[in-house]
């Protein structure tokens, strides 16, 4: 939340990612999970989580507008 918000609209230097497609935000997910996507600390967050809660992670932060 820190970095993103909880509206997925982030302030700072931060990414926005709400409304992006869920697809997309999922790849991402995936990605930083597995090692294939480095960054500062997606990787250690996306490990924490099933394949099947990053889903319904992306799916949330795509359904904000």
């Amino acid at each position: 939340m820190a970095c993103h918000g909880p509206d997925g609209r982030a302030e700072g230097t931060g990414l926005a990612i709400g409304g992006r497609p869920a697809k997309d935000l999922l790849d991402k997910l995936l990605g930083y999970k597995s090692g294939q996507l480095k960054g500062t600390i997606m990787q250690q967050h996306a490990k924490g989580y099933s394949d099947e809660e990053l889903a319904r992670i992306a799916d949330h932060f795509s359904a904000l507008k």
